[in-house]
């Protein structure tokens, strides 16, 4: 049983990577986050291929991420990590980015054709923009999650490193500009479980702390929830995504409602069986993160917070 949850579902390699060969050039710099991806490094520099100037930004791997990254050309670069937010803003002042136009890709992500395509038609008109959601195919079990994982789910990834900085957000980060912000099509590729189903539940236990946290610790989780319920009629998916997450943190047994959402709302049981766990796994981080809550409140009432 132990060998079954800890065996990695790694990416498998793409010779088919080739297409970077033909691939458009655009003016983008390539940030890649690492702690310990030696499983995943190689295959993620590997859809960089169309680009110059990529660098690996490691918070002090012990294996041979960076080892492998120097072979493969990338600069690498090391930062002691405090946080999503901190880390992407420390590239952003201190990488000898060659672009003004950066785009941070996790190690265990690759970039399409697609995306490449359209980074290049957007770029070479100068858009004023200070940066762009872009959506990701989370890939499981051989699988794309199309229904269960929310498709598309949009992430701040590309951007002018002028206009932009980030601010941490319960176990990641939010962009924080004046700037306009604009929207991609065309998806990156995630292998979300590429360590693992052992090293996703280490991962989220500790994501359901930071999330409970952030929750009790910001204004939605006292007086927000009548700007939450506007954000659900907002024109901009992202409000939308985040003002449900902020409502959804007030519903009792909400990991049962997550679970339900996904499988017969989203109708990811047509996802079939990698649909179902993935939706299972959810329910299981839902349920942390509802657990962890309860006792910071309980802490909090008694004092002890």
């Amino acid at each position: 049983m132990t060998q079954t949850l800890t065996q990695p579902e790694t990416a498998k390699p793409q010779p088919a990577y080739a297409w970077v060969a033909d691939a458009p050039h655009p003016p983008v710099s390539v940030v890649i986050l690492t702690l310990n991806e030696e499983i995943n490094i190689a295959d993620c520099i590997a859809s960089c291929g169309w680009c110059s100037d990529v660098h690996v930004l490691d918070s002090g791997s012990s294996d041979r991420t960076a080892e492998i990254a120097r072979s493969l050309g990338a600069g690498v670069h090391v930062h002691s990590f405090e946080s999503f937010g901190k880390q992407r803003n420390w590239a952003i002042d201190n990488i000898p980015l060659a672009n003004n136009w950066v785009f941070h890709l996790d190690a265990d992500e690759r970039f399409t054709p697609e995306l490449v395509r359209e980074m290049d038609s957007i770029l070479g008109a100068s858009p004023p923009e200070a940066g762009y959601h872009v959506p990701s195919k989370l890939m499981f079990m051989g699988r794309w999650l199309r229904r269960v994982a929310t498709y598309p789910t949009y992430q701040m990834r590309l951007f002018h490193r002028e206009r932009m900085r980030f601010s941490d957000h319960g176990h990641g980060q939010r962009e924080d500009t004046t700037g306009s912000v604009g929207k991609i099509v065309a998806p990156y590729l995630h292998y979300n479980f590429s360590k693992g189903i052992d090293d996703w539940l280490d991962k989220h236990n500790r994501y359901a702390t930071l999330e409970a946290e952030q929750f009790l610790n910001s204004d939605a989780g006292e007086t927000g929830l009548a700007v939450a319920v506007a954000g659900l009629f907002s024109a901009e998916s992202v409000r939308r995504r985040r003002a449900l997450k902020v409502i959804s943190y007030r519903l009792p047994m909400r990991h049962h409602l997550v679970f339900l959402y996904l499988i017969a709302l989203r109708l990811g049981f047509l996802d079939g069986r990698p649909g179902l766990t993935y939706a299972r796994m959810r329910s299981i981080y839902e349920q942390m993160i509802g657990v962890k809550l309860s006792v910071l409140r309980y802490q909090r009432k008694d004092g002890r917070l």
